[in-house]
């Protein structure tokens, strides 16, 4: 018979040591009640063993007086003797088979395991735990060879955690009763009462016919590791929450560019059932692809083959579909990361959704569009205006001129030099207006002159020339303070004469509502230290209420003007890479001047005789 248990075979035992107490009754003999004694040393302990002693040493001083006093106290005292001597081997082997005859069974693997080592029984009951799990758990040899005597498995409630206990214990029932691994992992006192992560590993050890004879195990602190793994755990909970909750969508690639992850806002928006997604790195590019336009399909798959097969980063934008099927515009960028040897190990790609800027901006270049149309519309009409301007005043040279040609003829006698000299102011008149006639066809040409030096101060005295008689008849003094030594500047003379004109005749005006005793008109030509030459017309009338204004574009203060005439004046002077600027004078009136770049100055500074005309239309004032 196989006794398997402890239960077992202390009930074995127990029936010897009854076996053999009624033996010695019935045959007087005081010897047999050694072999109960040492049942009881052995099955239940070295105190009941002594109890055992003194109870057998007077059931037998009543068995010895039949031989003799004297011979029954001799034999009585060795049978004592001989009782303490079967209980001190008992309890001295009880004590070493914990350390030596255990561990002499487990064999030197336990003793030596690095950790917490056991053994157990084949009916699980602990066996052998090593000094490394005494240690720890704060037990002396003693106390866990009498948790080891215990037939059942309180032990466990002592060490074991007791959320724990139940599932351990469990496992451990499930090993025995199948003989398969024991694996599991729980949290165990230490000596401190705290409590620690294990992984108890335990296997069984067989005999050559199979049968369990025993179980061996290895319990290794995981805490540390546990610990780690749940804050790794909570860490990629932030990331993966960080990537799906951040405004964009983000998807991963393979080396070779397929797709295997999208995050959840790219799901979201695109509709991608995560359930039905290919495994990681199978995932075909072309189903992806499949996602844009069918008009930037074939673009996309090519800009995108290209980007992987040379590990370049890439940024691209095309139309692709959501998941109501509306494509919208996705602004799309990809970048690798490589390891320390450059070998790319994933693709990084994010996609932005622009589709309300693309359409804003088509919008807005649609109105831009629109406004150029306005925008020119508007300058045909001011062009209109501008050659109007421009051509009234050779016109009216010409018509005043044609007057006088024809009063110095029907004069008696007729005088035909005046007659002569005004018909060729007339001529000089129609070939102004051929001028600005010429530079209008060259401005829409976009034909360019070439300037000239000219001097100033004979541009000057021509344009008071012309205006001699609109001088006198407004009864305007005309005061000339001309630089003698004015250097030459590069120019167009006849838009020259233009400015110089359109100022003289706003000096006249200005003077209108003064009295004829302070009309007066000064000129003045002047050279600067910094390379420019400058003109002054200044006039006595009432001033200037806001000196830039009068620069602007349709802006007058006459009631039959256009306002067009300094507008007109400083595009030409800036067009000169000069300068035209108007203030008001302390004593009365009002100045404007202009100045110029000396021809040596200009030299790499040559204006476009076209960029000059545009002026007429222009109004940059």
């Amino acid at each position: 018979m196989e006794l398997t248990s402890m239960t077992q075979r202390r009930a074995v035992a127990a029936a010897i040591g009854a076996a053999t107490v009624s033996l010695a009754l019935f045959a007087g003999e005081p010897s047999g009640l050694l072999v109960a004694i040492a049942v009881i040393c052995i099955c239940v302990g070295w105190k009941a063993g002594l109890a055992a002693i003194v109870a057998g040493s007077l059931l037998s001083s009543v068995m010895f007086p039949p031989y003799g006093a004297e011979d029954g106290a001799v034999r009585l005292v060795a049978f004592v003797a001989a009782a303490f001597g079967l209980w001190l081997v008992v309890n001295i082997f009880r004590r070493m088979s914990f350390f030596d005859q255990a561990n002499r069974r487990a064999g030197p693997s336990v003793a030596d395991i690095p950790g917490l080592g056991w053994s157990a029984n084949p009916d699980g009951r602990l066996r052998f735990p090593n000094a490394a799990a005494l240690e720890y758990v704060g037990v002396s040899a003693e106390e866990m060879r009498e948790i080891m005597d215990a037939d059942d498995f309180s032990w466990w409630l002592r060490f074991v955690h007791p959320e724990d206990v139940e599932t351990s214990m469990a496992q451990w029932r499930h090993s025995l009763e199948t003989g398969e691994p024991m694996i599991e992992e729980q949290r165990l006192r230490r000596f401190d009462g705290t409590y620690r992560w294990f992984r108890d590993t335990g296997v069984a050890s067989r005999d050559e016919r199979g049968r369990i004879i025993g179980w061996y195990g290895h319990t290794e602190d995981i805490d540390d590791r546990r610990k780690a793994e749940a804050a790794l755990r909570q860490s990629e909970r932030e990331l993966r929450l960080l990537v799906d909750t951040v405004p964009t969508m983000i998807w991963l690639m393979t080396p070779a560019g397929l797709p295997y992850y999208f995050n959840k806002r790219f799901v979201d928006w695109a509709g991608i059932d995560s359930t039905k997604v290919e495994p990681r790195g199978t995932r075909q590019f072309a189903s992806h692809v499949e996602l844009f336009h069918p008009d930037d399909r074939a673009a996309v798959k090519a800009v995108f083959q290209k980007s992987f097969a040379r590990g370049e980063p890439l940024q691209h934008k095309g139309r692709l579909c959501r998941k109501d099927g509306e494509y919208r515009w996705i602004d799309s960028r990809f970048e690798p990361l490589r390891d320390e040897d450059g070998t790319i190990l994933r693709w990084y790609g994010v996609n932005f959704d622009i589709d309300d800027e693309v359409r804003a901006q088509e919008s807005l270049r649609l109105a831009d569009e629109r406004l150029a149309r306005a925008l020119r519309a508007a300058s045909l009409s001011e062009l209109s205006v501008s050659i109007a301007h421009e051509l009234n005043q050779p016109l009216q040279a010409v018509v005043s001129n044609a007057g006088a040609f024809q009063r110095w003829l029907n004069a008696d006698p007729p005088n035909f030099d005046h007659a002569s000299r005004v018909a060729q102011k007339i001529i000089k008149n129609a070939d102004a207006a051929a001028q600005v006639i010429s530079r209008i066809r060259a401005l829409f040409s976009k034909t360019e002159g070439e300037p000239h030096a000219i001097d100033l101060n004979a541009v000057i005295r021509e344009v008071c020339d012309l205006l001699g008689d609109r001088l006198a008849s407004s009864s305007v003094k005309l005061d000339l303070h001309l630089d003698p030594h004015l250097p030459e500047v590069a120019a167009d003379r006849v838009q020259m004469e233009q400015v110089v004109l359109n100022l003289v005749r706003n000096g006249i005006e200005a003077m209108h509502d003064v009295a004829t005793n302070v009309r007066s008109l000064r000129i003045v030509s002047r050279r600067q230290i910094d390379g420019t030459v400058e003109v002054e017309v200044r006039d006595r009338g009432r001033g200037l209420s806001n000196p830039e204004l009068i620069f602007e574009a349709f802006y007058t203060t006459k009631p039959d003007g256009m306002g067009m005439g300094l507008a007109i004046c400083r595009s030409i002077v800036e067009a000169h890479c000069g300068r035209l600027w108007a203030e008001n004078v302390e004593t009365g009136g009002a100045s404007i001047t202009f100045s110029l770049p000396t021809s040596a100055a200009n030299s790499a500074k040559t204006p476009n005789a076209a960029t000059v005309s545009d002026g007429v239309g222009a109004f940059r004032g």
